[in-house]
């Protein structure tokens, strides 16, 4: 059986082609980290490397088990060469998380300005304690929305993330 040469890239840069063995020493020297790219001959796209399975972690996994770990979708090919790294729905699916995680920070920033000034305007025409009370309820309110907001978009990233991500056999 032909070894299996896999190709990997870290900021859209392909390098390779690597043996498995070299692959696995790549990652335990930390040359190769979890959320660099993968590609050998065989498969569709690049996929992320904490995706093979005995690349990371306890080092139970031999080379041959890295080998074997991302199955091909199609026959190979002596001819095949890595897809473009930028074309990669892995490199599109982190530039739509960090679009949506800019989207998300800043109108979570614009709530709570929002809520300062709603606050601040209340506060200062408020003419008993009560109404001081119910300009930090709105502030409160408007603080609280954010910080929902923002959770929401941690879990929206993570989604994305999850569902953008390859799945190993």
């Amino acid at each position: 059986m032909p070894e299996v040469l896999w190709y990997y890239a870290r900021d859209d840069q392909p390098m390779g082609p690597v043996s498995a063995s070299e692959l696995k020493q790549l990652a335990e020297v930390g040359e190769l980290k979890p959320d660099d790219l993968l590609w050998r001959e065989g498969m569709d796209e690049w996929t992320t490397a904490i995706n093979l399975r005995g690349l990371f972690g306890d080092g139970s996994g031999s080379p041959a088990d890295v080998a074997s770990s991302v199955v091909p979708r199609r026959a190979p090919d002596q001819s095949a060469r890595p897809p473009a790294v930028g074309q990669s729905s892995g490199a599109q699916l982190q530039s739509l998380v960090r679009v949506t995680q800019t989207v998300l920070w800043t109108t979570c920033v614009l709530v709570v300005m929002v809520g300062v000034v709603l606050f601040t305007r209340a506060f200062l025409q408020a003419e008993t304690p009560a109404e001081e009370a119910a300009a930090g309820a709105v502030f409160s309110t408007f603080f609280i929305a954010a910080y929902v907001l923002a959770r929401s978009g941690e879990k929206l990233a993570q989604l994305l993330v999850a569902f953008g991500r390859p799945r190993s056999k």
